[in-house]
């Protein structure tokens, strides 16, 4: 459909009655017959004035199906509704697809053409896109790329996954959603890696002030704030952690672990020689990253994770890709 058809259409909709909802597209409420019916006939009579077919479509909406989805999955899903009334529209959504190359989702957004598709966001960040498969029915639901974060090609983005009606809301957290937190896990790791390997670069031993570089102070922050995921992950994970590495483990938890609670470290004695935390961070944080990245695939986290962000004054490592900011 043209811009200017789709104008007119619009403008149909319109003066027959029905009206914009949430997500941009014009609607009549069945709950009332009546008012939908006059509706209907007023669309019929606007468009055999002007000598234009309206064409009925048998298919589910595809808002409906994504909400009926996100009550299904865990957690809190919002659903919003992204029309693509010209196919230059339609090529955002190709750019943010998180998949690897070749997937049946990527393939379909970059071969058909689609009038709408719907973007699933829960509570954690995590955003799915459900798209419909012309002439099925199906729907083809597939990750988008993580807000903030940097790809690379180390990491592969999760697999899309084909779906109908029936059980698809489990089918999309036992397969979709593990390898997507999967995926996502690696992404953190070789981000803190990467973190590391240019604080190295960049600031010798004696060149660090105090306080530090506003660079150095993100990239650090971000270490600090990631690191006790990964202990209590690496903890819950089947690992047999010899005791070097879990001695390594109770050291790292003490400078980066939660903090107590109030009243608890209230009675305990202050520590006169407590570590510097950007200098341990510096000297094995490494190692803490490269324990985690050592620990079984079986054993990586199958739930939402804290983001690890990247910081825009942190010169972006080498050979990675940018997330897209079109739609966002």
């Amino acid at each position: 459909m043209s811009g200017e058809n789709w104008r007119w259409a619009r403008t149909a909709l319109q003066l027959a009655g029905f009206e914009k909802n949430s997500d941009g597209n014009y609607v009549t409420p069945l709950t009332d017959i009546a008012r939908a019916r006059q509706s209907l006939a007023a669309l019929g009579g606007t468009a055999l004035a002007h000598e234009t077919l309206v064409a009925t479509n048998g298919s589910r909406y595809i808002g409906d199906f994504a909400r009926e989805l996100g009550e299904n999955l865990p957690g809190q899903w919002s659903v919003r509704v992204e029309n693509y009334p010209v196919p230059i529209v339609q090529e955002d959504l190709l750019y943010d697809l998180w998949t690897p190359r070749a997937d049946p989702l990527a393939h379909t957004v970059k071969t058909e053409r689609l009038l709408a598709a719907a973007i699933l966001r829960g509570e954690s960040g995590v955003e799915l896109a459900v798209v419909p498969v012309p002439g099925r029915d199906q729907y083809r639901v597939g990750a988008l790329i993580p807000e903030d974060m940097n790809l690379t090609p180390e990491v592969a983005g999760p697999s899309s996954i084909t779906v109908r009606d029936a059980h698809a809301a489990h089918q999309v957290s036992s397969s979709l959603l593990v390898e997507y937190h999967h995926a996502f896990w690696r992404l953190q790791l070789i981000t803190l890696r990467d973190d590391l390997d240019w604080a190295h670069e960049a600031y010798e031993p004696g060149t660090v002030t105090d306080p530090p570089q506003h660079d150095l102070a993100d990239a650090f922050a971000r270490f600090a704030d990631a690191a006790p995921h990964i202990i209590s992950t690496v903890r819950a994970s089947n690992a047999q952690l010899n005791p070097h590495e879990q001695a390594f483990l109770e050291d790292m938890d003490a400078v980066f672990g939660q903090p107590a609670p109030p009243q608890e470290a209230a009675t305990e004695p202050q520590k006169t020689s407590d570590p510097d935390p950007l200098a341990v961070w510096l000297l094995e944080g490494q190692d803490l990253v490269d324990l985690a990245r050592s620990v079984s695939r079986a054993s990586w986290p199958r739930t939402a994770l804290p983001p690890v962000r990247t910081a825009a004054a942190l010169p972006s490592p080498p050979l990675q890709i940018a997330a897209s900011r079109n739609r966002r």
